[in-house]
C-alpha cells in the first residue's frame, strides 16, 4: 500500500510540475536600421572610369589604360 501511495503522491508532484506556468525570457527589440543609408559625409563607391591611350612605338600601335578614378596607370603599354 505504502508503495501505491508513494507512486500516486509521485504522480502528482511530477503532474503539478508540469502545469506550472512557464516564464518566458524577454528580449528587448531592437529597432532595425537601414544597412545602406548613404548620408552627405559618406562615400559611395562607383565602377572605376577609365580611358584608353594610344601611341606609336617602335612602328607598332600601342594602347594603355589610364584610371580616371585612381589617377593611375591600370594596364602597361600593350601592342595592338
Amino acid at each position: 500500500m505504502k508503495r501505491k501511495a508513494a507512486a500516486f503522491l509521485l504522480i502528482c508532484v511530477m503532474a503539478l510540475s508540469f502545469a506550472s506556468p512557464a516564464v518566458a525570457a524577454t528580449v528587448p527589440t531592437v529597432a532595425a536600421e537601414p544597412i545602406n543609408a548613404a548620408t552627405e559625409q559618406e562615400i559611395t563607391p562607383f565602377f572605376e572610369e577609365t580611358r584608353n591611350y594610344f601611341r606609336i612605338y617602335g612602328g607598332v600601335l600601342q594602347f594603355r589604360v589610364w584610371g580616371i578614378t585612381s589617377a593611375r596607370w591600370l594596364t602597361p603599354w600593350t601592342n595592338v
